[in-house]
């Protein structure tokens, strides 16, 4: 009976949530609610003030910068600084994070979108106030 219930609660959500790190969840729950946001046409690059939740306020302060005043005057990325890519499949609500390491600047999550996982960037996540936050975004592949 014990190796019964160790077996399902090994299987449960709650299980697999806690086996991905801090970091790990950060950058999980960062990435679904913003693809959520792009699917809705809600860029939040455009609203940086509602990213204060997920991502490190020097990257909000660097974002608000990049997109004040006029556009045709700067410099603008060619792909969305958080997914790196200028489009985004259907399927890519579906995330998965693949493995973290850390170095002297931030830890790095890797994720992957979509059932193929064919899409993956690297998160560089901080510690900012007690909370894991998202400074920036590297595509892997």
């Amino acid at each position: 009976m014990k190796t019964l219930c160790f077996f399902l609660f090994a299987l449960s959500p709650f299980a697999v949530a806690n086996s991905i790190s801090s970091p790990g969840l950060a950058a999980l729950k960062f990435n679904q609610w913003y693809i959520a946001q792009l699917n809705t046409n809600k860029p939040p690059v455009l609203n940086p003030d509602i990213m204060n939740d997920y991502v490190a306020s020097g990257t909000i302060a660097a974002i608000k910068k990049m997109y004040s005043g006029n556009s045709n005057e700067k410099d603008m990325p060619d792909a969305d600084m958080f997914i790196k890519s200028q489009d985004w499949d259907e399927d890519w609500d579906q995330i998965t994070i693949l493995h973290s390491d850390f170095d002297a600047v931030c830890t790095n999550v890797y994720i992957a979108f979509g059932k193929k996982q064919d899409h993956v960037v690297a998160d560089c996540l901080v510690q900012e106030k007690g909370a894991w936050k998202v400074r920036s975004a590297t595509l892997i592949k």
